[in-house]
Order: structure tokens, then sequence, then C-alpha cells
């Protein structure tokens, strides 16, 4: 969940009608992260507070030695009965719930090094078995131990276990290009901006239609990365993805039991914090990080911080990630150069045609906010969305719902530039560009993924609707009263030390003109005798007043969360679905995290990209998914891509949620002079008389016919809608069938789909792939591998026909038919299909993606198997 749960959303609304109409009025004509923080954290009262905490008791994270007992009695019976992947993610909880020193903690370390054992994961056994014995295993059991460790460390010697793993944080990268030699001299001659997380062929640029943007120096080949970078911060997404279900009804493992909280990595056999009964980590190594970097800060939080939400959480990662003496920086150097941002940007508004932003001073650039940043759009997009929506017409219940399941980043920071000394001419544009940029330093090279890039990016404040606006700033502050109960904020943040005195008089000369506003007309609701939003005296005597240090905390956690709404990324994995017994649907592409990247939201949007991004734990690679030439731009896709919806709803979403209208190749392509695209419904649909093709009728958006004059038969789009919805119902139906192992069942079901569709819908529509793939499942299901594998070659011409003969879409599917086949041991065929599954995944994801090296294993056990059929 990336907003606050829908009971906190109601308490904002509520909190928002109680206010007077001076008091909305106020704040609906403010839009700085200070001035709304200072403004929200005065009307909270005590109530708030307590309905959090009564909300956060649904989400329990204190440690509970009964349910840590339960769990380790349900692992051993899984273990009797030999399922010892559940029997160790049971001893895993177990873990988590037993209290740190106890022996039901050392009983779970020693039953779940057995499990480790089975599974043949040693050295994560031999952790186990070390971690028992440390804190207090009873000692009579101990040769029982030992001579597990015994045993293990034979396995390991015989060469039989695996290798391991380290921390992807603790592993060190590095971008290569061929011409690495010949770009160093180029960079040096045209004062090109570096770029640490990026490949040599790859500069930052800057025009302000654009923004700062990557371009390529020179040529880069197709599946070439040139970009990798590691999280600033990242916030694991709870009870998503795979689940497998335990013995309890409705008990089920999510997301937090795959993945460390702090790195993102798998994890078979993860360490508990200390403190709290819902994080956990890959190591010992990670979770002393995390609890010094942040966690010691929200490990009393915990069930707060599920209710308020992934951004809430993550923004206030970021913040005590970076700590105060960071964030300071970042804002004096931010103030230092607004000016000299200003004079460069107004001076070249003359030249440029930038429609929407704010009016400041001479010129109305796009995006820039009171510092002088400038929020980059997509191919000079221009227009951004209003947001003078009325908090009073239309109430917090509308906030903002586009937030879209891959929250793909946008740049919103500051531009770069051509000439880091001296400023200079954009090549190509004659557009003098900043001095020094924000998120570079004094020699102009980009800071990467420090703490300043992140701040740098807008939080488009001005942009957010008042009603999303709102309910951050509530969000906030009552968290941050929440952390000034819970005792002294964390030494990075004033903990050990206070302010110096010139600190604190900055902060408080930050008392924004809202907060001054909101305090005199307090007042006068008193002298009129309203207590409508006004805050009763004992309210007063009972809230303590934010420190200095607080309201800087608040500020940037505030900035931070809207900023994430355009900047964070969704953080994908591929992993085991654990859902049934079908080969056909066993890896599959999980949302596991959200998390910023601060070079990574460089990158513009297209609606047709031609990079990709995969993702190892916490670290992106950014790969060319084409041939890029140089001087060309690096595009990203943020989600709405053009095969996948039409130019209108594409240029919708974005504008809604990332403020600019596309306007990028695809869209200016299916624009075509001033057309809005043919709706996607109506791809592949055919005309039940006749067979033709369907369009839209000109001038309605509402009806449809036949595109055969002769025929004339006539569609509404409601009635379309309608059908199309209906059968996509019956294939839910067919594939929570499978699940509950009838695939008998599902394949009658389907089968009846396929009737309805006949003659109605084009081979190569989507819902024929969605009705062919969902057969394949059920057939893999009963073992009939060649009915499988007829149904799922069908899916693929449907995701072949639909995204493109280099898609990672069909790279993926043309996995699972590769999977059927060498099931089926269909051997010519399984090799058929591989060359081309790992090609495509190869080109997005590289050749260490566990996909590829799938494919390969699969390959050379194939190819070994026709070797031995020829010698016999």
């Amino acid at each position: 969940m990336d907003l606050p749960c829908p009971e906190w959303q109601d308490l904002a609304v509520k909190k928002w009608k109680s206010l007077s109409s001076a008091q909305k009025q106020a704040f609906t004509s403010s839009s700085e992260p200070s001035d709304v923080f200072s403004f929200c954290f005065s009307i909270l009262n005590r109530e708030d507070a307590e309905f959090l905490m009564r909300l956060s008791q649904r989400r329990p994270i204190h440690k509970d030695p009964t349910a840590a007992r339960s769990y380790r009695q349900q692992g051993n019976a899984c273990f009797r009965e030999r399922r010892y992947t559940q029997a160790a993610l049971l001893y895993s909880q177990g873990l988590c719930q037993a209290d740190p020193g106890s022996e039901e903690r050392a009983l779970c370390y020693a039953n779940r090094s057995a499990t480790l054992l089975h599974l043949k994961h040693y050295q994560e056994c031999l952790k186990d078995i070390t971690r028992a014995l440390s804190c207090g295993y009873p000692k009579n059991l101990h040769p029982k131990l030992l001579g597990r460790r015994a045993e293990c460390l034979s396995r390991l010697e015989g060469g039989g276990g695996e290798a391991g793993t380290p921390c992807p944080s603790d592993t060190p990268g590095g971008l290569t290009h061929k011409g690495t030699t010949e770009i160093q001299g180029l960079r040096e001659k045209q004062s090109l901006v570096l770029l640490p997380s990026a490949s040599p062929a790859v500069a930052l640029q800057f025009d302000p239609s654009r923004g700062r943007h990557l371009v390529a120096v020179s040529g880069i080949a197709a599946g070439e990365a040139v970009l990798e970078e590691e999280a600033f911060a990242c916030v694991l997404i709870p009870g998503t993805g795979a689940k497998v279900r335990l013995e309890k009804p409705n008990q089920e493992a999510g997301t937090e039991d795959w993945h460390c909280h702090r790195c993102l990595s798998k994890v078979v056999a993860p360490v508990p914090c200390q403190g709290c009964c819902y994080a956990r980590y890959c190591g010992e190594g990670c979770q002393e990080q995390a609890w010094e970097g942040y966690h010691k800060a929200e490990c009393p939080l915990g069930g707060e911080l599920l209710a308020l939400g992934v951004l809430a959480q993550l923004a206030l990662r970021v913040a005590l990630v970076a700590g105060l003496e960071e964030v300071l920086g970042a804002r004096e150097q931010m103030n230092g150069r607004a000016t000299g941002l200003r004079a460069a940007l107004v001076g070249s508004a003359g030249r440029l045609s930038c429609s929407g932003g704010i009016p400041e001073e001479a010129g109305k650039l796009k995006g820039m906010d009171p510092l002088g940043n400038v929020g980059e759009g997509s191919q000079g997009a221009g227009a951004s969305k209003e947001n003078g929506d009325s908090l009073q017409e239309k109430g917090l219940l509308e906030i903002d719902k586009t937030l879209q399941s891959n929250d793909a980043p946008v740049e919103t920071g500051a531009p770069a530039r051509a000439d880091p000394q001296q400023g200079g001419l954009d090549p190509g544009r004659g557009v003098a560009a900043p001095l020094v940029l924000p998120g570079c330093d004094s020699a102009g090279r980009y800071l990467g993924s420090s703490y300043r890039s992140v701040h740098h990016l807008l939080p488009h404040s001005q942009r957010h609707s008042p009603a999303l606006r709102f309910l951050c700033g509530v969000t906030i502050a009552t968290l941050c009263q929440r952390l000034q109960e819970e005792g002294p904020l964390p030494d990075t943040w004033g903990g050990a030390k206070s302010f110096s005195q010139s600190e604190e008089k900055g902060a408080a000369d930050e008392s924004s003109a809202l907060s001054r506003e909101q305090q005199n007309i307090s007042q006068s609701d008193e002298d009129r005798g309203e207590n409508s939003g006004s805050v009763g005296q004992s309210e007063k005597e009972e809230r303590r007043d934010p420190s200095p240090e607080l309201s800087m905390l608040g500020t940037a956690v505030l900035r931070h969360m809207l900023q994430l709404r355009c900047n964070a990324q969704a953080v994908t994995a591929v992993r085991d679905s654990g859902q049934s017994r079908s080969t056909v649907e066993s890896s599959a592409q999980v949302r596991i995290a959200t998390a910023i990247f601060p070079t990574l939201s460089l990158l513009n949007h297209s609606c047709s990209p031609n990079t990709s991004a995969t993702f190892r734990a916490n670290t992106v690679t950014v790969r060319a998914s084409q041939p890029i030439g140089a001087g060309q731009e690096l595009l990203h896709c943020y989600g709405p891509h053009r095969s996948r919806m039409p130019v209108c709803e594409r240029q919708r979403l974005l504008e809604e949620q990332y403020f600019f209208l596309c306007q990028c190749a695809a869209c200016y392509e299916e624009q075509g002079s001033g057309g809005k695209g043919q709706p996607a419904e109506l791809d592949g649909v055919r005309c039940t008389r006749c067979g033709s093709p369907v369009q839209s009728v000109q001038g309605s958006q509402e009806q449809y016919c036949c595109s055969l004059g002769s025929c004339g038969l006539a569609l509404s789009r409601l009635e379309l809608s309608r059908k199309l919805l209906g059968i996509q119902e019956e294939i839910q139906k067919a594939v929570e069938l499978i699940e509950r192992d009838r695939p008998d069942r599902a394949v009658k079901g389907l089968r009846a789909c396929e009737g309805r569709v006949k003659g109605f819908l084009s081979q190569t529509h989507p819902v024929q792939g969605e009705i062919a793939d969902s057969l394949a499942r059920a057939y893999a299901v009963m073992g009939q591998w060649e009915q499988a594998a007829a149904q799922l070659s069908h899916s693929v011409e449907v995701v072949r026909s639909q995204y493109g003969d280099d898609s990672v879409e069909l790279g993926h599917q043309l996995f699972k038919l590769a999977q059927l086949h060498f099931n089926g041991r269909s051997v010519p065929q399984a090799l058929s299909v591989i060359p081309e599954a790992q090609r495509i995944l190869t080109l997005h994801c590289g050749p260490g993606f566990e996909l590829v090296q799938e494919l390969q294993e699969m390959e050379l056990c194939l190819r070994g198997v026709l070797q031995s059929q020829r010698t016999a």
C-alpha cells in the first residue's frame, strides 16, 4: 500500500471538515513543505496519535513468545512430512517472534539448520548452528548440532554446497564501454558532466524544455549496460508477491519473509530484528547497518509505519539515512544557488516557448519552484496538470488514485549544464545553461547516489492537489509527533547534540507565513467563540511544540513524500510463484519494494523507450533495448507503454501523476494530424456478422460500428466493455480453480470462453492470449505437456503481436514454453525455443540474469540427452 490505509485517509477528511473556512483558505493558498508541515502539526491533537496507535494494533510488531513456540511446532510438523521449505519458513517466523537470547530462539535456529541441511544450503546451515550455540541452546543437545556441523563441512569439502552469496551492496560493480579512452577525451573536450553510476558512453545534458537528461556520447549497442546504481533508500512492500500458505487458515508468507529488509536480496535464513517481529535481514551485517542507519527510530513505530503506507515510510527513511547535517547542507546549497539559477533560466526564457509552471519574476518556466529549480518533463511537454480542485467540493476521499504499481521515476530536479566552470551553450540549442547545477559539485561532477542528488529532485508541491498535500502533511506531522513521544531523535538528528545557535535561529526564521496566519486565525476564532478548527486551551497546554530538529526532520520527510510520487521506482524480482504445481507459472516478475534512485530519475519518459531496467536486490541496471546513436537521448518508460494502452489514456495518466503532457515519438505518431488514436478495446475486435474489424464512429466516443460499409452493424462501447469484462471474469474464475487443484473444471470453463470469443476477437487479441495461457497452466498441472505447449505457443504469438519480437514480455513467455517442452521431454522443440528466449532475456536483463542461467542449464542438459541418444 503506497498511500496511508483508508481509515487514516478518512481521519484526514474529518480533520479537514473541522477546520474553519479561513484555515482552509490559508492552507490551500500555500504549498511549501515547511508551511504545510507547520500548519498540520499545529492542528494535531492527542486523539490523532491515539487513533494511529489503534490502527497499529492491527499490524502487531511486538515479539510474542507464545507465537514463536506455535510457529516452531508447525515447522516441526512440516519437517516430519519432509516439506522442508515450509518448515524453514515457519522456523524463521518463530525466530522473529522469539525474544533475543531466549531458549526458544536457540531452538528455532537449531531446527532451521536441519531444514537447511536437507535443502543443501550448507553455509546458511553452519551459520544457524553457530547462532543456536551462541544464544543458549541446551547443552545436552549440543552433540546433535556438532554432528550436523561436521556433516555440513564434509558436504562443502566434497564440492556439494552452494557458493556463498555476498550482500549485493557489498559487491563492487562497474560499467565499461569499448570506446572508453576515446570517450574520455571527448568528455574533457566538451566538458561533459561525469556520472559515477553510468557508463562512460553516457553524459548528462540540460535544456529548459527537457531539463536534465542523459544522452549517448558515442554509439551504444543493444543489450549494453548504461547505468548501474544502488538505491539511496528502499522499503519492502509487505504482503505482496508469491505466497506460501501455512498451516493455519488465512496464514500466508509475503514479501517481507523472502527478502532482506535493507538490501532486498533473497534470503533463505533471515536474521530477525532484536526489537520487533517484522524486520529481518540477510545477515548480521545488514541488521547492524539498518539499526544504526534508520531502524533504531523506526522499530518502535513499525505498526504505525505499516498503517501510514510505503511512501511515508520511505520518505522517513530517506531523511533518517541522510541525517541533519546533510539536510542542512543540501538546503544551504540550494538557497545559495537559487539566484544564479533563476537568472540563467530567466535569461533563456525569451528564446524558448514553455507553458505551465509557476509565474516566477520574468518568464514562466515549466516546473520552476521558488528556489529556482527546474522540474523536467518529457520531450518538452510544457503543459502541466492544474491542481486547483477545491477540497471543500471534492474531499480527501478523491485523493489521487493514480499511484501506479510500477512507481516509475521522473526527473524533477534542477538542470544539468554544458560547462561547469563558466556556463555555456547546450549543443544545438543555443540556450545558456546554469553555472552550477543542483546534484553536482562545484567542479560540475554529478554527485550520484548522494543525499544532495535526492534532495534536489523537486517535490512539485504546488502541482499536487491540496487534498494530497493535506493528507501527506497530517500523516508526516502525526508521525513526527509519535517520534517525539517515543524518545530522543537518532544521534544524526540531534539525539546526542542540539542545534548551534545559528542553526536554531535559521530554523526559527523558517516559521512560515502560513504558520503565522494559522496562529492569527486561531486567535480570531477564539475571540469569536468559534470552536471549529481551533485548538482548546487544555489541548494547547498538552501538546508539545516540535523542537527545531523535529521541525527540520518533518519538513524534510514531507518534501520527500511529495517527491516520491514522481520519483519513486518499483523494484521487481523474478520469483517462484509458489501457487500451484504448474511449471508454466513457476516464475513471475513480482513487485517487492519501492526505492529512490537519484541517477535513474534523470531519465526522461517515452511510451516507446530505448532502455529497460532490471534489479539485483537493491541495485538497478539499465540496458539499451535497441542500438542508441551518439547524441541520442536515453529514454525510460514510467509505466504507460504504447503496447499496453492508447495514446489518450497514456497522456492522461502521465499528466495526472507526473505533471507533463507526453509528446514522445510514439504519442506524436499515434496522434497523427490531431487524431486521438484507436481505443485499445477495438484492437482485434471483429464484427460478429461479417468478421470485419470494428472501428469508432466518427464524432462519437460511445458508439462503434463495422468497418465494412455494406454491413453497418452497430455496437455500443458499453456493450463491448461488458462482453470483454465478462470473459475476463470467467478466465479469473478458471485461474482460481487451477490454484485449488481443479484443473479439469478450469479447462471446461476456459473452453467455454474460447467458444464465446470465436468470431468476435481476432486470434492475436490479448484476451485470446489470456485464455491460451490459462489453458496451458491447467494442462501443465495435469501433466499433459503436449497440450500445454500447444496452448502456450498460441499465447506466445499473441504476446509477440502485442509487444514485439524483442520485448521482454516475449522473452518471459518463451522461457515458459521452453520449460514446458523440457518437462514434456520434447528435446528438439525445447532446443528450438531456448536460443530466442535466451537472446531476448540477455538483451534486457544481461547474461547473469537467473532465467538466462536456467535456460543455459536446460540447454546443456538437453544436449547431453541428445549426445547420449546418438552414442546409445
